[in-house]
This record gives structure tokens, C-alpha cells and sequence, in this order.
């Protein structure tokens, strides 16, 4: 009976763990797409103060066109790195997941054998 709740007490420290290491990964990943964010929105900013700028040194409709024409390929840019970098944290992430739930169900199968023989023994 001993090893009974000993085993349990295991699967549920073992769960327990599990949890911890999901709420790691997943504050992991939030860092990284909050940082991202405030990256993006700087960026953003920088693109509003620059076309500002270019409305009011803009000598004519040709520069102006012109000008709107470059931060829109800039921004562009700019947002497709930022789309790409999220991709890539999301990705990490969800491989980490992945190898944990692997491991977490190797460790439940253990258990349950454990658990089936000590319920055998008895």
C-alpha cells in the first residue's frame, strides 16, 4: 500500500513539473513576442516622424509619391521580418512543447506499469 502512494505522490510530483516547465516555455515565448512587439511598434513610429518629415520638406507631388513609395517598401520590410522572427519564437516554442509531452507521456507510461505491478503484488 506504501509503494502505492508513493507512486502516486511520483506521478503527481512528475505532473506537477510538467505544468511548471509548460508555464517556462510559455513565458519564454511571451518575452520574446512582447520584445518583438515593442520592436514593431517602434518601428512604426519611426515610419509616421519620417513621413511627417517628407510631407513637410516635400517639394512636390513626384518627391512626396516618391518618398511614400520607399517607406511603404521599408515598412513592408520591416513587418515581413517582424511576421518571420514571431514564426520563428511560435515554432520554438511549440518544439519544446512537443519533446515535453513527449517525455511526460514515456514518464505516465512508467507509472502506470509501476502502478499495475504494485496492484499485481498485492
Amino acid at each position: 500500500m506504501n509503494e502505492m502512494f508513493e507512486t502516486f505522490s511520483k506521478a503527481n510530483q512528475s505532473v506537477f513539473d510538467t505544468l511548471c516547465k509548460v508555464n517556462e516555455i510559455n513565458q519564454k515565448a511571451m518575452e520574446k513576442l512582447l520584445s518583438q512587439q515593442l520592436d514593431l511598434t517602434t518601428a512604426m513610429v519611426d515610419v509616421s516622424m519620417k513621413n511627417i518629415e517628407l510631407v513637410s520638406k516635400a517639394k512636390g507631388y513626384q518627391e512626396l509619391l516618391s518618398g511614400q513609395a520607399d517607406l511603404a517598401r521599408d515598412c513592408s520590410q520591416t513587418l515581413m521580418t517582424s511576421y518571420k522572427q514571431g514564426h520563428d519564437v511560435l515554432n520554438e516554442a511549440r518544439e519544446s512543447m512537443t519533446k515535453l509531452m513527449d517525455e511526460s507521456v514515456k514518464s505516465a507510461e512508467e507509472t502506470v506499469k509501476q502502478a499495475t505491478s504494485i496492484k499485481k503484488a498485492a
